[in-house]
Order: C-alpha cells, then structure tokens, then sequence
C-alpha cells in the first residue's frame, strides 16, 4: 500500500489535536503544522499527498495557502482540503477557485472527515456507504 501522508496546517491546537488523532487512528501518516507560515517549506520537503488547512489563521490564510501550492509545477497532483468555521458559499467558491478540491464545514465529525479524506484520497468509491 502507498504512504498515505496528509499534512495538516491548523493553528488552533485543540483542532489540530482532534484532526490529528482522528486521522492517524484511521492509519494515515499525518504531520501538523501549526504554524501556518511554515507550511509551504514543509509541504515542499514532504510532497504528502493531501494538505488540509484551516481558512482563517494568523500570517497566511488557508486560501493564500492553497494560491501558493497550487501554483507550484513541483507539487502537481497535490490535493487540497479547506476546513472552516465560515461555512458560506462564497468562501466555499473561492476555496475551490484557489485550487482546493473539499471544504469541510467546522464543526466537523470523525466520519465526515474520514469520509471526505478517503474520498480525495482514494475516490468516492473506496469505502461502503
């Protein structure tokens, strides 16, 4: 089986935390950044093959995250996940427009994050309904 590395940039520790345990619990390789000015260097060193972020944090928003990553030719097939508390259209439009493939509603569950990783990772039809 692939690695399945996710990196994870969510400056709030006690989501971090919560994402993070509920991801590696379901076998993924996951690494947090928690600082999000530092997430592009460790998403270039890394090459994961998911990034989620967080929308709105301090230094770099999630949406100037997903601009720079996907704007880079060395991280090509890269998936990106935007998870936010400001769960409006408009932010889930922009989101996709700067180059994330899901939104994730906060607060979200175990299962919807689960579901919503598997499903970039692996496809919609990868697990049972």
């Amino acid at each position: 089986m692939p690695k399945r590395d996710i990196i994870l940039v969510e400056d709030d520790h006690l989501v971090g935390e919560i994402a993070r345990d509920i991801l590696t619990g379901a076998g993924y390789s996951v690494t947090w950044v928690q600082h999000p000015c530092e997430a592009v260097a460790a998403v270039k060193k890394a090459h994961p093959r998911l990034v989620i972020t967080d929308l709105m944090m301090p230094g770099i928003s999630g949406l100037d995250l997903c601009k720079a990553l996907s704007a880079d030719p060395d991280l090509k097939g890269l998936k990106i996940m935007v998870m936010s508390a400001k769960n409006f259209e408009i932010e889930r439009r922009r989101a996709q427009m700067f180059g994330a493939a899901h939104f994730l509603p906060k607060p979200f569950t175990e299962a919807c994050l689960l579901k919503a990783v598997k499903d970039l990772l692996h496809g919609p039809a990868a697990h049972p309904h």
